[in-house]
Parts: C-alpha cells; sequence; structure tokens
C-alpha cells in the first residue's frame, strides 16, 4: 500500500476545503486526513496503532497555528518530540506573519511556515508549493 496520506490540521472550514482541494487537485495517489482541531488531532496521533503503520504512510502535516484549545504550535511540538513520528515534516499554513511566531515554530521543528494569502489565486499557489513537499 503506497498510497501517500497528507494531515490537514485545519479549523476554518473553506480554508480546509479549499487547501485539501488544491493538495488532492485530481491526484488521486494523495490522500487528506482532515483534522478540525488541535484536540482531534492529538487524538488521532495517539489513537494510531503500530499495527495500522499509518505513520509510515504520512508524508505531509499541514497545521495551521491558531486553533481552539490545542493550538497548531503545541501540535508541532507534539509531534516532534514523537519517535514515531518526528521525522515527518510538518509545514506551518497560517496568517500569522508575527516573526515570533515564526521563528519558535522553526526552533520547535517545523520544515517550512506559509503565510496564508487573502487573495484566492496566491492561497492556491502557496497550496501548490505545499504539495510539492510531498
Amino acid at each position: 500500500m503506497n498510497e501517500k496520506k497528507i494531515v490537514l490540521i485545519e479549523d476554518n472550514p473553506d480554508h480546509a476545503e479549499l487547501i485539501a482541494e488544491a493538495l488532492g487537485d485530481g491526484d488521486t495517489e494523495n490522500n487528506i486526513i482532515l483534522l478540525s482541531g488541535g484536540i482531534e488531532a492529538i487524538d488521532f496521533f495517539e489513537g494510531c496503532s503500530v499495527e495500522d503503520q499509518i505513520e509510515n504512510r504520512i508524508r505531509l502535516i499541514v497545521v495551521d497555528i491558531k486553533l481552539a484549545k490545542i493550538g497548531g504550535m503545541d501540535i508541532l511540538k507534539f509531534i516532534k518530540k514523537s519517535s514515531r513520528y518526528c521525522k515527518i515534516p510538518v509545514i506551518i499554513f497560517s496568517a500569522s506573519s508575527d516573526q515570533e511566531t515564526i521563528d519558535e515554530a522553526y526552533k520547535n521543528g517545523a520544515n517550512g511556515y506559509f503565510i496564508k494569502p487573502i487573495d484566492h489565486a496566491e492561497f492556491i499557489e502557496k497550496i501548490k508549493i505545499l504539495k510539492k513537499c510531498c
């Protein structure tokens, strides 16, 4: 089973739909797992059993920083401290352009940080760049 998995952690339904649609972009090889918040993300990663071997198929994790209850930075730290998931690239895709936040994300192991643009066409272009990461 060689299907790629992209885990998308995004609580804005409109952004999630746009990102998932652009990441999929007719490419049936990509399988998007959409998680709508921090708690759901932690539950997902903790619930993946070794027998499932899902961690070996996840090729990319895309995380929004501003999530309710458990924020994206905490998700990033959780993933990068996990022996099962630490090698999976994590890209932050956030509206926050605060340099301290960006620096903190890289300090905590982010493999990239993309600022969500306001313009729809630019938003799609950023997602196409994300797709190349996996």
